[in-house]
């Protein structure tokens, strides 16, 4: 049964996707190649050509492409580790692989290999989208061999790895009350949301950003169609309750 503490965490994030511009959002989302459902989720237009993104920092700032957003809620420790399954050790290891990535990415990669830049993927250079899982370094292709292997041991077949190794979104994040979770035990791929639990009116504020996954377009088709249907669901269910409560009527009219 769902505690009103995580019910608050899902209503805030949905309200935190339509404020930062998601065209649609909704609650209890079904996954779009699973039968396990989604806390959030949201489909978010592109800008159109003529504007520009707005100097001030927000929440889910829009692209020139069209992206979808998914948002899984965690309101304890143990809710989370259940879905994660870390081990201390395997965490270690994968911090320290992962510092040895971003400094081949940063320190060789960039520079050796500059045809990895996606040209055009945003504005300003500091954002700018990079395929490093195209680089020939081999250096770099075995620290990334570890790092799948691991991510396999710490969160092999569940939810969160699931929706990272399929790319079912263009960005994928965890939300949950502050410092509940670190950002080192955050699942590949995804980004930290934190909420202040003593808060009536809860506000999200990104504690760690998700990784642009590159959704395909048919699996944000596939999203956006399931979200519609999530968002349609206590419409359809007051006309069933409409539909039965006039029925006994009804058949008290025919005869």
């Amino acid at each position: 049964m769902e505690t009103p503490a995580h019910l608050k965490l899902r209503l805030a994030s949905v309200a935190a996707m339509l404020a930062g511009g998601c065209t649609a959002a909704a609650c209890e989302v079904r996954c779009p190649i699973s039968r396990f459902r989604i806390d959030a989720a949201a489909y978010q237009d592109p800008l159109p050509r003529e504007s520009r993104p707005s100097l001030v920092p927000d929440l889910f700032r829009r692209g020139d492409t069209p992206r979808t957003i998914i948002i899984e809620c965690k309101q304890s420790r143990a809710d989370f580790l259940r879905d994660s399954r870390q081990t201390p050790l395997l965490l270690a290891r994968r911090r320290e692989l992962d510092d040895a990535r971003r400094c081949l990415e940063d320190r060789i990669i960039r520079v050796a290999e500059p045809e990895l830049r996606r040209t055009g993927s945003s504005l300003f250079r500091d954002m700018e989208v990079w395929e490093f899982d195209r680089s020939r370094l081999a250096s770099y292709r075995k620290v990334m061999l570890e790092l799948r292997l691991l991510d396999e041991a710490i969160h092999g077949q569940t939810k969160f790895w699931l929706l990272s190794r399929y790319r079912l979104a263009d960005q994928l994040y965890i939300a949950a009350p502050c410092a509940l979770i670190a950002k080192d035990e955050l699942p590949p791929g995804w980004g930290l949301l934190e909420v202040e639990e003593d808060s009536e009116s809860p506000s999200l504020r990104i504690a760690h950003p998700a990784d642009e996954l590159g959704a395909s377009d048919a699996r944000r088709q596939r999203l956006l169609r399931n979200i519609a249907a999530a968002a349609s669901r206590p419409a359809l269910a007051h006309c069933r309750r409409a539909a039965q409560k006039n029925a006994p009527a009804m058949g008290q009219g025919d005869q």
